[in-house]
């Protein structure tokens, strides 16, 4: 088992959110190191470090691991929600790649440029939203339809919490935060797959106390 595990990232959620939350949820300790993306374009010397120059890169006793599907891969094997079963296995590979297209889509309509370089520039905000509107209303019914067929009784794979569940519970709180009607009446699997990985002690945990990364639990209290 590791011993010192070190995350880096950018402040807020993003596309690195889900392996703090694969870290949380199978209790592994690890330092969550975040960066603004001026600290970060500054830092030649760790960026040389890093497998790819970029981030989310994730620090195992001392060796970097970079990729988003990897370092996930790699966190939710330490933390015991990556499948045992190669065929279930797969099944929550490519759950998790289709959610991850989602977020992608979006970051597309959201960004002029890369996301967390110094020459990002956010689209205006008017524009933004008609973009993000009419995804939503085009697009996005479909992409989440192909998950609700997939989603089983409150998991995504098999009968076990796995990294598909915390994934797609991360991407469902993103569509959340646009529309908090976004899974009704159409998608009750995907709904119940969302308050299942919502009501687990440490997720509640972590979003108290990220109450600026979950803007729904901050306007809760």
């Amino acid at each position: 088992m590791a011993s010192d595990i070190q995350f880096h990232y950018f402040h807020g959620r993003g596309i690195g959110e889900p392996i703090r939350l694969l870290f949380t949820v199978g209790e592994i300790e690890f330092t969550d190191h975040r960066y603004t993306v001026d600290e970060f374009a500054d830092m030649a010397a760790f960026k040389a470090q890093l497998p790819f120059g970029q981030m989310p890169a994730l620090e195992v006793d001392g060796v970097f691991i970079g990729q988003t599907d990897s370092i996930a891969r790699l966190a939710a094997r330490l933390a015991g929600l990556y499948p045992s079963d190669p065929i279930e296995a797969a099944r929550s590979d490519m759950i998790v790649v289709h959610q991850a297209e989602i977020q992608s889509a979006i970051a597309k309509m959201s960004f002029d440029g890369v996301p967390g370089t110094p020459e990002m520039k956010m689209v205006p905000q008017e524009e933004r939203q008609k973009r993000i509107a009419a995804f939503c209303e085009t697009k996005l019914p479909g992409l989440l339809l192909r998950l609700e067929h997939l989603a089983q009784e409150s998991c995504m794979v098999g009968s076990q919490l796995s990294w598909a569940d915390i994934s797609v519970f991360n991407r469902l709180n993103q569509l959340l935060d646009m529309n908090e009607n976004v899974l009704q009446p159409d998608f009750p699997k995907l709904q119940a797959v969302y308050e299942r990985v919502e009501a687990l002690p440490q997720i509640q945990s972590w979003m108290q106390m990220h109450k600026d990364d979950y803007p729904r639990c901050k306007a809760g209290g």
